[in-house]
């Protein structure tokens, strides 16, 4: 303890010389001082998840110990160490599990945890299934809202900036699920707006195309976009539209005649909203048509 006390001491008032004569202290007591002798986080991870796929815990604590873990894996390191502790079998599993919270709180485990994170990124892609049960929630009518957006989500942060899994997304037809999101009047804004930030995270994991254009258009998520405009009074979902056609744009696609002569006519709906919009955004679709 005294030679802690030196050490303190020394560091507080940065006297090297005397920094190195008091040497370093004892790791295992710091701990005990600080308060840091408890579980690490690996060990936390783990047990937070055998409280959530054991059958006997109350659904309470198990909703708790998901929250934890999501606290806990908001670090990097933590989120990368899902796929060195084989936790990503139990979290896929847990989004069968009949309780619609429980499924919506891993949905947001797996966005958080890939959100700007290579890593865990290409660790999902390994998982079988992973990708096409998401795409099976976000896509469910028989979903819950909050499981629905929080599949969206997820799906937004493991495309976004990789190829390889916006690619598997696609293969999966998960393009497929955007426009009926984006055509259903009685939806809420909420699902609405995941829906489009999930094309916009594909569209930047992939080199706009003329095959990409085409794929677009077949699966009814280029003409759904732009049918929106004629009757959507949501500012944000409005905007959000304006930008994935300006990314487009910006590519150097160029609208067919009937597309240019819709967006004409919603244009001149969408004109009543514009000092609320996007006005780079706004601008080039102006041009464009």
């Amino acid at each position: 303890m005294e030679k802690l006390l030196h050490w303190s001491i020394a560091n507080a008032q940065g006297d090297k010389e005397a920094i190195e004569k008091a040497g370093q202290p004892d790791p295992k007591l710091l701990q005990q001082l600080f308060g840091g002798g408890g579980p690490d986080d690996p060990t936390l991870m783990k047990e937070a998840i055998a409280v959530v796929t054991n059958p006997e815990a109350e659904m309470e604590s198990k909703l708790i110990a998901m929250d934890n873990f999501e606290m806990l894996i908001e670090n990097l390191d933590n989120a990368n160490n899902i796929e060195n502790l084989n936790l990503w079998t139990p979290l896929l599993e847990t989004l069968s599990d009949p309780d619609e919270e429980l499924r919506a709180s891993v949905l947001s485990v797996i966005g958080t945890a890939a959100q700007n994170n290579l890593p865990t990124q290409n660790s999902f892609l390994k998982q079988e299934n992973g990708l096409r049960r998401l795409i099976q929630l976000a896509d469910s009518t028989s979903e819950c809202l909050n499981v629905r957006c929080k599949a969206f989500y997820a799906l937004s942060n493991l495309v976004r900036n990789h190829p390889e899994l916006a690619e598997e997304f696609v293969r999966l037809k998960g393009l497929d699920i955007i426009a009926p999101v984006l055509t259903d009047s009685e939806l809420k804004s909420k699902l609405k707006t995941r829906a489009l930030s999930l094309l916009t995270a594909y569209l930047t994991a992939v080199q706009i195309s003329d095959g990409l254009v085409s794929t677009l258009r077949k699966d009814n998520v280029l003409p759904s976009a732009i049918s929106s405009l004629k009757s959507e009074d949501d500012v944000a979902i409005l905007d959000r539209v304006l930008n994935f056609l300006s990314h487009l744009i910006s590519a150097g696609v160029k609208f067919t005649e009937q597309e240019t002569h819709e967006l004409r006519t919603n244009m001149r709906r969408v004109k009543s909203f514009k000092d609320r919009l996007n006005e780079e955004d706004y601008l080039a679709i102006e041009r464009a048509i």
